[in-house]
């Protein structure tokens, strides 16, 4: 939960193109992103579709700004994605699919179409 928070205090920061806004006595500890699976990411937009492959036509539900969860892994550009928590939409927490990179940001305030994550290619 407590990450969660710290999570959530990032995303207007991130949305506002500063990080500054986020006191650090509030910002969690920054963790190596690079190269690792099961980063911390949250949703920075709503209706963003959560796909049951790269690009795939099939979508399983939509994801909300706040929802939070784990980048598993990445292939051009679209990020595999596990549900930490029930969704605003009303998926289940563990639910796992595709999304645009695009739309997610580490709990450190990086978007994920910065960050270097284990390729699934």
């Amino acid at each position: 939960m407590k990450r969660y928070l710290a999570l959530l205090a990032m995303v207007p920061a991130v949305l506002g193109g500063t990080l500054a806004a986020v006191s650090p006595a509030h910002a969690a500890p920054t963790p190596s992103v690079s190269a690792a699976l099961g980063v911390d990411a949250v949703i920075l937009a709503d209706g963003v579709r959560l796909r049951s492959s790269p690009g795939g036509s099939y979508v399983i539900g939509l994801l909300y700004y706040g929802d939070y969860g784990q980048i598993l892994g990445s292939s051009n550009g679209w990020c595999r994605f596990r549900l930490g928590g029930r969704s605003a939409s009303g998926l289940p927490a563990g639910t796992t699919g595709w999304a645009s990179c695009s739309y997610f940001a580490t709990e450190e305030g990086r978007r994920m179409s910065e960050v270097a994550v284990d390729s699934l290619d």
